[in-house]
């Protein structure tokens, strides 16, 4: 039976491993990943990764997770910022959730990898997404964003989800996280200003 200190350091062990994968998984994309590049990433033998991943959808699955919590926490904290107006703070959330790959390596890979989340963690992907939605349309009801939609027949949940898709659009085709910004704002600018019917 293992103690709880090798229980510490097994755990350990597979926090460092998904999160070496991670970067493999983000740069490369899930089919080009190949289970001698993710032992290598973590500095294992292929024999010691299988040890503690059986299947390379396994490893995935466990990136996925671990991505997803983190993304998921940093989206919140910006929502969460008092600090900052709302505009920064609906900016901040969505950089954190779909912005940060833009321009960067990971982003050519990023849709394939998108596309193998939805078919093995589809679930999750669709609770990250309702999750932030959510935190939005909280966010615009708190501070009375809402309000200045609701003759118009426009709730708080339509507005996030609207943002969300813009987000999400502009993945696909802002080449830079500069370019994403700048027209991430301009939505951001356009729902918080509200409706002057």
């Amino acid at each position: 039976m293992m103690g709880t200190e090798a229980k510490e350091a097994t755990s350990e062990r597979r926090e460092a491993i998904t999160d070496a994968a991670t970067g493999v998984f983000l740069r490369y994309g899930y089919k080009k990943t190949s289970m001698d590049d993710l032992a290598r990433a973590a500095g294992l033998s292929r024999q010691g990764l299988y040890l503690h991943f059986k299947t390379k959808e396994a490893l995935f699955t466990a990136a996925l997770l671990r991505l997803a919590s983190q993304i998921r926490a940093a989206a919140r904290a910006a929502i969460d910022r008092d600090d900052l107006d709302l505009e920064e703070r609906l900016l901040g959330a969505f950089e954190a959730f779909q912005g940060h790959a833009i321009g960067t390596a990971g982003s050519q890979s990023i849709n394939e990898l998108l596309e193998t989340a939805a078919s093995l963690g589809g679930r999750l992907v669709h609770e990250m997404e309702q999750d932030l939605v959510n935190s939005v349309a909280d966010l615009l009801t708190r501070t009375g964003v809402a309000t200045g939609w609701k003759e118009a027949g426009i709730s708080a949940h339509d507005l996030a989800e609207h943002l969300y898709a813009t987000s999400t659009g502009l993945t696909h085709t802002a080449t830079t996280p500069t370019t994403y910004r700048t027209r991430m704002r301009t939505a951001v600018k356009i729902v918080t200003s509200g409706t002057h019917t």
